[in-house]
């Protein structure tokens, strides 16, 4: 599977200017930045995800020539595996220094309010000691910071908010990156990925990638499965949960956090499969168990017997999740299925579609599936291929203009409205077929 460059990376600041937004939390970071000394404070990076509060730090450290150490979500936060890296950086001097005219050295603990749990026991406590014996600057990273068991660490902090990003700022970034692609896009499709991203920043990227890799253009129409799936970060960790889940039996516990319905989950898991895993009998085995739970999902559908249910939903996740034969790091998952993207893009012309057939089945005296099996493709070619027939044949039907432009092989101007009756194309006297 060729390997895909995300657009989040490609576009991803260089230069603490060129991160949009926040200008104020900026700032704030900089000047404690500059300004620390051994026995400062640390500096608490907080807000939602995807505004660039990782990203400011790895670019300041760039900026100021310090090397940066960093621990994120990836790694296991106990109290052995925190001060055997984190211990370490914060109390010695920066070999590379000697070779690189680095300055120092910064230690960056990315997520820090995800420390949580068995695996991670002792972790917020080793990171609270490391805080009061640290030599060097040390920059941490969460989304919330509500929870009590952060009350001791944020003591130790220079707190540091980060808010979404501005609309108008996040639109001027797309329409940057449509600039540097090639792409025209239509205002009023931007403002959507704008509004349903909700001040992230890497989710209208990921957004606008998908519609691009997906349709090849960046039309209004092609948006309108971004009110269907919910916010990326809440199917992408659905998707992460099954895929790199260490035990199988953890992929089912996923579902139960999960808001996608299972037939949505279903076709979004069988479309990220072979982006995750790359060996050949990895996606034979993932698909192999996807394909038993669709058997599961049809028989509960035909014979509603939900008890079914459970058999297809532990194919779909233990199945899909023993497959895997290495550990991956996450894929650049498609976040809605192509069959769903397919149906978005040409919801007006099937709308279309169905109204010809409903209209020939009263005109003609028979069903809707026999005016599209039986009359539809001749009446198709009629309309390509005689244009003086066609146009009487229309009047005679009582086809509005739509209807004509979809038999004509032509794109429909506009969306049928939803009218029981549409006005004919020809005013004249109507013409016997």
């Amino acid at each position: 599977m060729a390997a895909h460059v995300m657009w989040t990376e490609k576009y991803r600041p260089k230069t603490i200017g060129a991160i949009i937004g926040n200008e104020e939390a900026k700032a704030t970071f900089i000047s404690w930045f500059r300004g620390w000394k051994p026995g400062g404070k640390a500096a608490l990076l907080y807000g939602p995800p995807g505004v660039g509060k990782t990203t400011l730090v790895q670019v300041a450290s760039k900026t100021f020539s310090y090397d940066l150490v960093e621990m994120n979500a990836s790694d296991t936060r106990t109290k052995d595996s925190i001060e055997k890296v984190a211990g370490h950086t914060t109390s010695e001097f920066s070999l590379r220094g000697f070779f690189q005219a680095s300055k120092g050295t910064i230690l960056l603990l990315d997520e820090v309010d995800g420390i949580h749990g068995t695996e991670d026991r002792g972790g917020l406590g080793a990171i609270t000691t490391l805080l009061k014996e640290t030599k060097i600057p040390v920059a941490l990273v969460a989304n919330d910071i509500s929870d009590m068991r952060l009350r001791d660490l944020k003591d130790q902090c220079v707190r540091i908010r980060f808010y979404p990003v501005r609309p108008p700022v996040l639109l001027a970034l797309l329409k940057h990156i449509c600039s540097e692609e090639g792409l025209t896009a239509e205002r009023d499709t931007l403002r959507l990925i704008v509004s349903q991203s909700r001040g992230d920043v890497r989710s209208a990227v990921n957004d606008l990638q998908t519609i691009v890799e997906s349709v090849g253009k960046v039309r209004a129409i092609d948006t309108e499965w971004l009110s269907l799936r919910d916010k990326q970060i809440s199917v992408t960790a659905t998707l992460q949960g099954i895929f790199l889940a260490e035990n199988p039996l953890d992929a089912r516990k996923t579902l139960y956090d999960t808001t996608l319905d299972y037939d949505m989950l279903h076709q979004t898991v069988h479309e990220n499969l072979p982006y995750q895993y790359q060996e050949a009998e990895e996606v034979a085995l993932g698909y192999e168990a996807l394909s038993k739970a669709d058997i599961f999902f049809n028989r509960v559908k035909r014979t509603q017997n939900w008890s079914l249910l459970t058999y297809g939903l532990e194919q779909m996740s233990i199945g899909v999740a023993a497959a895997k034969l290495r550990k991956y790091p996450p894929a650049h998952y498609r976040l809605l299925p192509s069959r769903i993207m397919v149906l978005s893009r040409t919801k007006v012309k099937r709308r279309i579609r169905n109204a010809i057939c409903a209209t020939l089945g009263v005109k003609c005296h028979v069903s809707r599936r026999r005016a599209n099996v039986d009359i539809l493709p001749f009446l198709t070619a009629i309309f390509r291929n005689d244009e003086e027939v066609a146009p009487k044949l229309g009047s005679w039907l009582g086809l509005d203009k739509d209807m004509a432009t979809y038999l004509s092989g032509r794109e429909p101007a506009k969306p049928v409205a939803g009218r029981a009756r549409r006005k004919p194309i020809m005013r004249g006297r109507r013409t016997k077929a």
